[in-house]
């Protein structure tokens, strides 16, 4: 067999890995945010994703891993989109008008990883902890250097940039109490207002 042969055939099957993973965790992340993770079993995980409990041993060790892979691959993915961002947006005002629409994007498709990344961090112990609290950490910070920016071009701010995104993060965080597919507004327009809000100042929207 060619090398380039071997090469096709072994990207074949990294995709189909990263593809029933994928399935895996959305699964799982649906039965932990309306069971629980203490509540939930690996046999009930078995049971939402039709697999077998060694086919499920083949993409995690245990259940706590399975949390941890959740975790981390929202936080890894939001990482990457924002950077994306701020490396394309050179305007900080556009730049944080993109962020929160694409967390508003994000988590209205992933509502289940909301509620679990929300309820969840303090299950986890060790290395799996420190390691999704540090991509919480980085993305985190990555929206508090937005506030910094725009700070620095609109001639210095009084407000704390670090408040500034934890005032953010806890208005974003806990859209899955209140959000309602088809009555709740779109995410361009929750974006908007929101971004309206932190850019403007409430009185200002009615301009």
């Amino acid at each position: 067999m060619g090398g380039g042969t071997e090469t096709a055939v072994r990207r074949q099957r990294t995709a189909r890995y990263d593809a029933k993973l994928t399935a895996v965790l959305a699964a799982s992340s649906a039965l932990f945010a309306s069971k629980g993770y203490e509540r939930a079993t690996i046999r009930d995980v078995a049971q939402v994703t039709g697999m077998s409990l060694a086919g499920l041993y083949y993409y995690f060790k245990g259940k706590e891993e399975l949390l941890f892979l959740i975790q981390f691959r929202v936080f890894q993915s939001l990482c990457e989109k924002l950077r994306e961002i701020i490396k394309k947006e050179t305007d900080p005002q556009a730049c944080l008008r993109r962020m929160i629409k694409m967390h508003f994007d994000y988590f209205i498709r992933h509502m289940n990883d909301l509620k679990v990344c929300s309820r969840e961090i303090e299950s986890l112990d060790g290395g799996f902890y420190r390691k999704v609290a540090d991509k919480r950490k980085e993305y985190f910070e990555l929206t508090q250097s937005i506030f910094e920016e725009i700070s620095n071009t609109s001639g210095g701010s009084s407000a704390d940039s670090r408040l500034a995104a934890l005032y953010l993060f806890g208005t974003l965080n806990w859209i899955y109490q209140w959000y309602r597919p088809g009555r709740s507004s779109d995410a361009r327009e929750m974006a908007s207002q929101l971004s309206g809000v932190y850019l403007n100042g409430f009185p200002r929207m009615a301009e």
